[in-house]
């Protein structure tokens, strides 16, 4: 089976090297996710882990007030539920599929095999969950030193240097991701997140489409993220 090359910068399958990214590929059980449909469940008790191959997701988690907070999002390349193997405990949050995502689901079993032989992927591998939980410690300090303008701003000039595609209008990030979801990464409400994208618009920074965002001014948008 062919699979698309190269992955994105920083992804799993982009960093460990080309025997053992052959190796992974040819694990566990190719399957589909169709959009809306969950990978794993928080609170869960499983510890396989899921390779994308392509696609998006995002990891969700329930707060003590019902409400869903959106935590991150992850593309072709990527791993999902390697925290859940390599501690034994439940799973800590839900990933679900925002668009059809092809993947190959692993046993505990045979990621520990592929970890054996190919030492290095487990140094990648915390690499992986370093970059993750440095995600997650960026959004706090943004939470605590910035307005709610410029977090949303910080977190569309990451997701455009992660994920953008580059066209004729602008770097598009078609994540399929609504403003509010986008928003819930910065912790506003989502009558606040519609406000900032409309500013955003007004001043001829973005444009806007059915869960797509098109960067058209990068340069003024990391100025107002400043960065």
């Amino acid at each position: 089976m062919a699979f698309p090359s190269p992955w994105p910068t920083g992804t799993y399958l982009e960093t460990v090297s080309a025997a053992g990214r052959e190796a992974l590929l040819e694990l566990g059980v190719r399957k589909v996710f169709r959009r809306g449909e969950a990978l794993v469940r928080e609170s869960e008790r499983s510890d396989h882990v899921i390779l994308l191959v392509q696609g998006l997701v995002k990891a969700t988690v329930t707060l003590e007030n019902g409400r869903v907070a959106l935590l991150n999002v992850k593309v072709g390349g990527d791993l999902v539920g390697e925290m859940a193997f390599l501690t034994g405990k439940p799973r800590s949050a839900t990933v679900t599929a925002c668009v059809d995502t092809g993947t190959r689901v692993i046993t505990a079993a045979e990621f520990t095999d592929f970890l054996t032989r190919f030492p290095a992927a487990h140094f990648d591998l915390d690499r992986m969950i370093l970059r993750t939980l440095e995600w997650g410690e960026q959004r706090r300090i943004d939470f605590n030193g910035y307005p709610a303008s410029v977090r949303l701003a910080r977190v569309l000039a990451y997701l455009t240097d992660a994920y953008g595609n580059q066209g004729a209008d602008g770097i598009a990030l078609k994540l399929n991701l609504t403003q509010g979801e986008i928003g819930s990464l910065v912790g506003v409400e989502e009558d606040t997140a519609r406000r900032d994208f409309r500013t955003l618009r007004d001043r001829g920074v973005i444009t806007m489409g059915y869960r797509t965002t098109t960067i058209v001014d990068r340069a003024v948008l990391r100025e107002i993220a400043e960065l």
